[in-house]
């Protein structure tokens, strides 16, 4: 345990120090996020925040490596494949942080990084019920692999891009999911139920480099992840979902890290759902995510965040309940989950429904 010890705390310091020049470096470039109408924050705020968890999470693993064999051993073809896709999203994100990219373009180069990811041996390989604690009547996937592989790392990417609405929110959320994951891989391993393969590195790295971003990201925030910091916490999770950790429940590393990212998941579907209902563009932009929901109910920034903080890590507690015991009771919970959530967004409107009639009738 001394090295996850290790690699958290200087992930942690890392990014602590590294986030003030990342400030700097954002105003160099002119990556600063202008308040609209559509925005919370009152004032101008550099966006580069990102590319300090990202340097930090790099130099950690790479000075965890230089004394741990085991962390070397990790390096793969997947690995690399990982790395490359994140070098794409890593340019993709700093065009969009300084120059503004269109919807579909970034969409378009998000798929462009997971198939490369997926062609390197980031994908599923087997289904079977994901219900039951062992393994049965299991199949391979073959060529549905690919292009299911793809949509879930794409999804994941997008979700965390779009939770990223108040100070602190994705950010606190990325860190919540990384150390639930992270204690759900070390419980495998230490049951003999997974060969992690060192994807418990990855989320204690991250975990520890969200933590120390998270300090000058709260509100009222200093710095923001930007798209580039969003994709990159989006994608890595994702990737890392993919490629290791339940490996005994198969398609459990779906249904795990679903549960636990419940929150970014949700909010993506219901703003798909509200603007097809409201025949407007799937991409375009608005003011009634989840967050801003929360807030129009008389929730401030601080208290709208900390609610869906609490959220997540229940989420993350019946997440690692269901690795522990999972059986075919678990359908029950997570059908309750998905009714009560359809439920609360028609009742507090998250769809927009009643906005529209109320603008028809207006008419």
């Amino acid at each position: 345990m001394m090295i996850y010890a290790v690699l958290f705390l200087v992930a942690f310091l890392l990014t602590s120090l590294l986030t003030p020049a990342s400030i700097v470096l954002a105003r160099w470039v002119g990556a600063i996020d202008i308040p609209t109408n559509r925005k919370v924050h009152q004032g101008p705020v550099p966006r580069l925040g990102g590319m300090a968890i990202i340097v930090a999470a790099a130099c950690s693993l790479s000075v965890g490596a230089l004394f741990n064999r085991y962390i070397r051993d990790t390096v793969s073809g997947e690995l690399l494949g990982m790395v490359l896709g994140l070098l794409i999203l890593l340019a993709v994100g700093m065009w969009d942080d300084t120059r503004n990219l269109g919807p579909f373009t970034k969409l378009g180069f998000q798929a462009l990084a997971a198939c490369v990811a997926v062609w390197m041996g980031v994908h599923f390989e087997l289904a079977s019920n994901p219900l039951v604690s062992e393994m049965r009547d299991y199949f391979e996937l073959g060529w549905l692999a690919f292009p299911l592989s793809i949509l879930w790392i794409v999804a994941l990417t997008n979700a965390m891009n779009l939770i990223d609405g108040l100070d602190g929110l994705a950010t606190g959320i990325a860190l919540f999911t990384a150390l639930t994951l992270f204690l759900i891989t070390i419980n495998g391993e230490m049951t003999g139920g997974s060969q992690v393969g060192g994807v418990a590195y990855f989320y204690i790295v991250l975990a520890g480099a969200t933590l120390g971003f998270l300090r000058h990201n709260r509100f009222p925030a200093k710095v923001f992840l930007g798209d580039t910091g969003s994709m990159f916490l989006g994608f890595t999770l994702a990737c890392l979902s993919v490629k290791g950790g339940q490996k005994s429940f198969t398609l459990s590393s779906i249904l795990i890290p679903a549960i636990v990212f419940g929150i970014p998941i949700f909010d993506s579907a219901l703003a798909m759902t509200r603007r097809y209902l409201n025949r407007r563009g799937i991409a375009s932009a608005d003011r009634e995510h989840l967050h801003h929901r929360l807030m129009d109910l008389g929730l401030n920034q601080r208290q709208a965040v900390l609610l869906l903080y609490f959220i997540t890590v229940l989420l993350g507690i019946i997440a690692f309940a269901f690795t522990v015991q999972l059986n075919e009771h678990a359908t029950v919970i997570i059908t309750t989950i998905g009714v009560l959530g359809a439920i609360l967004a028609k009742e507090f409107n998250l769809f927009g429904t009643r906005r529209r009639e109320m603008e028809r009738q207006k008419r």
